[in-house]
């Protein structure tokens, strides 16, 4: 298919690091897995619509915790942020396209982050973020 034929409204203008925390602890556990927990949550910041044209900011939010017996031997928290702006579409489709591709597009950037920077960090294996399901996460904001 054309370029053309399948291009989105949507564009991606950009992202960033907003936040950043890893820490970690010594613990003498060799032979006893990790216990690794992830929670995702997102916001979007900012939403402005000037006739056609609209702009967005939509932030990814990880946590992870990685335990071995009831100790704590890593956490890390990562707020990504992502730009976005259309020239086509109204306000309420321009949202829902912040929150379905844009949560796709920073989920994909913060599990590419997080395994460089935890590999680069000594964590051994490095940290593997698993694929998320975009449209409960959404749902699930959506109920609170």
């Amino acid at each position: 298919m054309k370029s053309s034929e399948v291009l989105s409204d949507l564009v991606f203008l950009g992202s960033r690091v907003s936040s950043f925390n890893l820490t970690t602890n010594k613990i003498n556990k060799k032979g006893h897995p990790a216990d690794v927990s992830f929670d995702f949550d997102y916001n979007i910041h900012e939403l402005q619509q000037e006739g056609s044209n609209s702009f967005g900011v939509i932030e990814f939010i990880v946590n992870i915790k990685a335990s071995v017996k009831k100790k704590v031997l890593f956490k890390i928290d990562l707020v990504m942020e992502g730009a976005f702006k259309s020239e086509s579409l109204d306000e309420e489709k321009f949202k829902q396209m912040i929150e379905l591709n844009g949560l796709v597009t920073l989920s994909q950037m913060s599990r590419s982050y997080i395994q460089s920077v935890t590999a680069q960090s000594g964590i051994n294996p490095p940290v593997k973020m698993p694929l998320i399901n975009v449209n409960k996460l959404i749902e699930l904001k959506h109920k609170e």
